[in-house]
């Protein structure tokens, strides 16, 4: 017997326009909007806080940033750097191994680790992507809150 379909907030919900009374969730978890931009982790990398920063500063303004998902933000900025790590480090180096005999003949030819680890990085982090509404499926499917110019550059001087 399959689970259902997966929970959805009730704000999804209101911003999609889907919030019918019926499919509502009672008493749903409240948790508190970030009040003013975090900075970088400084355990990221270079790559990592570029993306933290931009992931940050969007949810944001679109006032969709709580204080319990930075975390999870936080691990996808990880997962985007790692996976242009990798994609650097392969560019410098062979993207197929080749192992030799002593003679000089090619015993096998396999695919550098760092293949595995790109894919697996970019996989982890399109799935918590997902989440955020940051791919440009997941976001075809929220309608955002309405922000004003004024709201933005407000939030710029906080």
């Amino acid at each position: 017997m399959s689970k259902g379909r997966k929970k959805t907030l009730t704000k999804i919900k209101k911003m999609q326009g889907t919030d019918v009374p019926c499919r509502l969730i009672e008493n749903e978890m409240q948790v508190d909007l970030v009040g003013k931009i975090p900075s970088a982790p400084k355990w990221l990398s270079k790559y990592g806080k570029e993306e933290f920063n931009k992931v940050v500063n969007q949810l944001f303004n679109l006032q969709m940033l709580h204080n319990v998902d930075l975390i999870m933000i936080e691990s996808y900025c990880n997962e985007i750097s790692l996976y242009k790590e990798c994609e650097i480090e392969l560019r410098n180096t062979k993207r197929i191994d080749e192992f030799t005999s002593s003679e000089g003949l090619v015993l096998r030819r396999q695919a550098n680790p760092l293949i595995k680890m790109k894919n697996d990085a970019l996989n982890n982090a399109l799935k918590i992507a997902r989440e955020f509404g940051l791919t440009p499926i997941a976001r075809a499917s929220i309608s955002a809150p309405v922000t004003t110019n004024n709201t933005q550059i407000n939030n710029y001087f906080d």
